[in-house]
């Protein structure tokens, strides 16, 4: 048996996809586990620190993989990749990863704004 404990933030940044650059507002969201007789799995606040630390450079910024200019105050952020919600939620995985023992999973969920809401999961 294990235990876990899931921890989420909510933030804003912007992602070009398929030409289109539009921004969310979203809920990143990250589970570590440990023992089940575990007085504390992760240290709550950490683990929300550690979530807003890795998104911090997102916020003002739209995530592309081609630069297009300045969009409605957004400025480009540059990755190899097409920035697809798939992509986001591996980005938070591999750096969360190298911070967190016990990383089991990681969500990332699109606001409601528009009377609909994704969420990709990537879990061990």
């Amino acid at each position: 048996m294990r235990m876990t404990m899931t921890a989420a933030i909510q933030a804003r940044w912007g992602h070009r996809v398929d030409g289109l650059i539009h921004t969310h507002a979203w809920s990143v969201e990250a589970t570590v586990e440990g023992p089940a007789d575990a007085s504390m799995v992760f240290p709550a606040d950490d683990l929300e620190r550690l979530l807003l630390e890795t998104v911090e450079p997102w916020r003002g910024r739209y995530l592309t993989n081609e630069d297009v200019g300045e969009w409605k105050g957004y400025t480009p952020l540059l990755w190899e990749r097409e920035a697809t919600v798939e992509e986001i939620a591996r980005q938070l995985w591999c750096s969360l990863d190298r911070q967190l023992d016990g990383l089991s999973e990681v969500s990332l969920v699109e606001g409601t704004e528009f009377d609909r809401s994704r969420r990709v999961t990537l879990a061990r």
